[in-house]
């Protein structure tokens, strides 16, 4: 699987999944590149898909999150981050050390996520895709 890798495409904000939109098959193909190229979060704007969707892996289990929005933070930490999209990179970058983020996941169920630490570093940078 192609990553992209043009940073312009990176910032561009990403549309909204609809209700009627099918993204079981496309969370499964995604959770199959992340485990494939051995990352930790692939959003679907990093292999060419105009789609606010990403997943990320958890302690309990790998995880699909549609139409993402951070509704808490705190804290700020500072660490290093490596990107797909920018290879052989690290980056310094301040990122809350808590987050609550919510949206539905790939059946289109409501999902209210806390995160600490890594994963919310983790959940933080893939939302920013």
């Amino acid at each position: 699987m192609k990553i992209v890798t043009d940073i312009a495409a990176m910032r561009k904000p990403c549309e909204a999944v609809k209700e009627d939109e099918n993204i079981v098959e496309l969370a499964e193909l995604m959770f199959k590149a992340m485990q494939e190229l051995k990352a930790q979060g692939l959003s679907a704007n990093q292999i060419g898909l105009d789609k606010r969707v990403f997943v990320m892996l958890t302690k309990a289990t790998p995880i699909c999150i549609v139409n993402p929005v951070i509704t808490m933070s705190k804290g700020i930490v500072a660490s290093n981050e490596g990107c797909l999209s920018i290879p052989g990179q690290i980056v310094r970058v301040k990122r809350p050390q808590v987050i609550r983020i919510k949206g539905v996941n790939q059946y289109f169920r409501p999902v209210n996520y806390k995160f600490e630490g890594i994963e919310a570093r983790r959940a933080c940078h893939e939302f920013d895709h």
